[in-house]
Order: C-alpha cells, then sequence, then structure tokens
C-alpha cells in the first residue's frame, strides 16, 4: 500500500502534477532582464547660426558683465568667420535646449596690434583682416553653473581645429590671472605680461597676458 503511495507521488511529480510551474514565456521575456536606459543630458558643441545670437549675447552678459560683447558685435563676428564661432549647447531629454558656453575668433596679422590702444580701443570685430594668417580668440565664456566641467577646454580645442583646418600659423588670445591655467593646458603659452590692458576692469581682466600657440 506504500508503495503504491510513494509511486503515484512520484508519477505526479514526473507528470509535473506536484505544484505550479513557472509560465515559459515569462522566463522566454527578454524584457525581464533588460537593463533600464536612463536618459542623461549632454552638452554638444556646435557652429552658431543667426537665430542663436540673442541667446548667446545673454550668455555674454552673464559670463563677461560690463565688458560683455554687444548683439551687433557678435552679429559682426559671426559673418566675418563664422566658423569660428562656436556654441555649447545644453541637451536634456523633455526640457528646452540651452547655451551653455561660447567661443569666437577673428583672423589677424602677425604683427597686430602694434599698441595698447589698438587692443583695448579696437572692436575685435573692425581688427578682423581676411588676409591674416593668426587666428585671434575673441571670446570665451561658459555659463558660471557649469564651470570647472571642462566645457572651456573643449571650446578652445575646437578653435585650435578651426585654425589648423585653415592653415593659420599661431593662435592668439589674451588671458587674465584667473584662465592662464586653462590656456596652459590647450597647449598656449605666454608670450608677455600687458600689465597696461583694461586697467578699469582688473575685477574682471586680473594680470592681463598675450598668449600664443603655434600651428605650424
Amino acid at each position: 500500500m506504500k508503495q503504491d503511495q510513494f509511486g503515484e507521488g512520484r508519477r505526479m511529480r514526473n507528470s509535473g502534477l506536484s505544484g505550479p510551474r513557472p509560465e515559459p514565456a515569462l522566463l522566454g521575456d527578454p524584457r525581464r532582464f533588460a537593463p533600464t536606459r536612463t536618459a542623461t543630458a549632454r552638452v554638444v558643441i556646435r557652429p552658431a547660426r543667426p537665430d542663436d545670437l540673442e541667446e548667446a549675447t545673454l550668455l555674454e552678459r552673464r559670463v563677461w558683465g560690463r565688458m560683455a560683447a554687444t548683439l551687433n558685435e557678435l552679429q559682426r563676428r559671426l559673418f566675418a568667420l563664422p566658423e569660428s564661432f562656436l556654441l555649447a549647447e545644453l541637451q536634456r531629454p523633455g526640457r528646452l535646449r540651452q547655451l551653455v558656453g561660447l567661443s569666437n575668433g577673428l583672423l589677424w596679422s602677425r604683427d597686430f596690434p602694434r599698441s595698447y590702444v589698438e587692443y583695448e580701443k579696437i572692436l575685435p570685430s573692425a581688427s578682423h583682416n581676411p588676409r591674416g594668417d593668426v587666428l585671434y580668440l575673441a571670446s570665451l565664456g561658459v555659463d558660471p553653473a557649469l564651470r570647472g566641467r571642462g566645457l572651456g577646454l573643449r571650446l578652445v580645442q575646437e578653435m585650435v581645429e578651426v585654425g589648423r583646418r585653415r592653415h593659420l600659423k599661431l593662435v592668439r588670445l589674451i588671458a587674465n590671472h584667473r584662465t592662464r591655467t586653462l590656456y596652459a593646458r590647450a597647449g598656449f603659452e605666454i608670450v608677455r605680461p600687458l600689465p597696461r590692458l583694461f586697467r578699469q576692469q582688473r575685477d574682471l581682466m586680473p594680470r592681463p597676458a598675450l598668449m600664443e600657440l603655434p600651428l605650424t
């Protein structure tokens, strides 16, 4: 009698009647074990367009205050050398895109400027020389809320590539005491200090100096 009971139990287990079994469809569904994808923000460096310039002007003001370029000046820079007017755009899923960085440049000859007056009194767009072989970085700025994340270095490196694509000789810029380290990381070296430059804006441009990077 016991043998019959045990034998019946074995038959039930072998036939799958001893308890519920997982549904095959669930085990075979790859979605059960697929990792969850989280949409993340990213910053893209891209060329500026004319319809970007109003927002770019607001960013310029946040960065440079009373030294910021006007909308008209930025329009002139974009017209003069469009490939050197770059924007860093923050892209976040489900939200409007936001400009968080910018850089722009112009062409100089190697003997310009000859005096402090030419540095400070002439608008960068007015100093543009289409035949020049030096790329002058007229403006670089990153939104204060996103500083320290490498955006400034990315913009500088992209500007250097613009100079290389145009087969220019040098990239030049005017750095201050706070930004020298950034430009040095990109390969720039100090040519000479400019102690008489921007005396009225020393809070924004402390200890200005001319820096350059040879491209050839």
